[in-house]
């Protein structure tokens, strides 16, 4: 087969800090396929090359120093940063429009993959609609598209972009179910696929698991997170374990404010901040915590995540996880059997589920060895890509599309 896929977001160099979800999932169909990637431009990298065999066309939509609607968090989190962002949209859906057009009279894809519903569905539909093409759309949810774009305007336009699509994929059932009560797609249309990790190479268990030690957080620093509770926790968790430290793994918006609450809780001593770690680094970091603490929350607005990435990652290397009880994480965590789940926006209940955990040696070995059990199975790189492609086939077969 032939693909194309549609993209906001992208490694633009080798050990970038951006998640690899995208990359990687083409990396792994590129294996028995041919795929082409459209992604946005940014200052300081080629408009067209390839990576990891792949080639990546990139499309400029602004002035190179004022290309910052996309990467560093995504466009949500971008647009929130600075408001006047939203100036940007319209050149980044037409310039990412006419680059679209240009591939696909240029080639015969068999499928177009649009990585949100919008702006890249809606890319997708124009382009083949502007083309005459008969490539199979199908379009991947992440979470912010069908959680955080809301009202009657925005609704209609996902409907409208949904029901041009073959078929839509989200990454949690939560996701399936708020999907299908939008009318976006039949139930039967939409499936669950998450993305995926590499549990053989990357994400695995440390040499020496008794030399783990402190507790990390790995994410974005962003509301739906809710690293706020956390921090909030930790000087309960110092009173019980006066040595215990906290790494904080990732960048974004919320730094600064994050920053002056670690003072007004008098934990500036057992917090850490890395910055943003590259894709490579992040299995260290894993690796050598004694727990992982993934503390999300439902935010303002009804912003969710679908199923971190970074949580599977955690299980797969064997370290035992605390996460927040927002819906998407029910399809990954098992309370007390791979995992623990605390209340969301709860201080208290994070502080005693790691407490318990610091306390108790032995559960930490049994979640550690559950926990990555539970993900290589499923969520294997090797899994998941496999499971798209499974999917591609069914659609182009049942289409009449001929693969190339």
């Amino acid at each position: 087969m032939k693909i194309l896929v549609l993209t906001s977001t992208y490694s633009r160099w080798e050990n970038d800090t951006e998640p690899k979800f995208v990359d990687n999932l083409c990396r792994y169909l590129s294996k028995s396929n041919e795929v082409h990637v459209v992604a946005p431009h940014a200052p300081g990298i080629p408009r067209q090359e390839n990576m990891d065999g792949i080639p990546v066309f990139r499309f400029k939509y602004c002035f190179e120093h004022w290309q910052h609607l996309a990467y560093d968090g995504g466009i949500l989190p971008s647009i929130k940063e600075n408001r006047l962002r939203v100036l940007l949209i319209p050149l980044f859906i037409f310039s990412e429009l006419l680059l679209t057009i240009k591939l696909l009279r240029e080639h015969h894809y068999d499928v177009i993959h649009a990585h949100w519903i919008v702006p890249q569905g809606l890319v997708a539909v124009f382009a083949r609609t502007f083309t005459r093409k008969r490539a199979a759309i199908v379009i991947t949810s992440h979470g912010g598209d069908l959680f955080a774009l809301k009202g009657k305007v925005l609704t209609r336009l996902k409907r409208w972009i949904t029901a041009q699509a073959a078929h839509l994929t989200v990454v949690s059932s939560t996701m399936k179910t708020n999907a299908a009560r939008l009318n976006l797609k039949n139930e039967h249309d939409i499936s669950v696929i998450p993305m995926g990790m590499d549990s053989k190479t990357m994400f695995c268990p440390p040499a020496s698991p008794d030399k783990r030690k402190g507790l990390v957080f790995v994410g974005r620093l962003v509301e739906k997170k809710g690293l706020e509770y956390l921090l909030g926790a930790m000087p309960a968790v110092l009173q019980a374990h006066p040595n215990e430290r906290l790494t904080i793994v990732g960048d974004g918006p919320l730094k600064d404010d994050l920053s002056r609450l670690i003072k007004s809780l008098g934990i500036s001593e057992a917090v850490k901040f890395t910055g943003s770690a590259t894709n490579s680094e992040i299995p260290f970091y894993l690796q050598a915590a004694t727990i992982a603490i993934f503390p999300s929350v439902v935010a303002a607005g009804g912003d969710q995540e679908g199923t971190p990435v970074a949580i599977m990652e955690a299980l797969a290397c064997a370290c035992p996880v605390i996460v927040g009880d927002y819906p998407g994480a029910r399809d990954i965590i098992e309370h007390g059997g791979n995992g623990l789940l605390v209340e969301q926006k709860s201080a208290d209940d994070i502080a005693q589920a790691i407490n318990f955990l610091l306390s108790n040696a032995d559960e930490r070995t049994r979640l550690g060895n559950t926990g990555r059990t539970s993900v290589v199975n499923d969520y294997d790189w090797d899994v998941i890509s496999a499971r798209f492609e499974q999917l591609f086939l069914s659609i182009t077969t049942t289409t009449g599309q001929p693969h190339t």
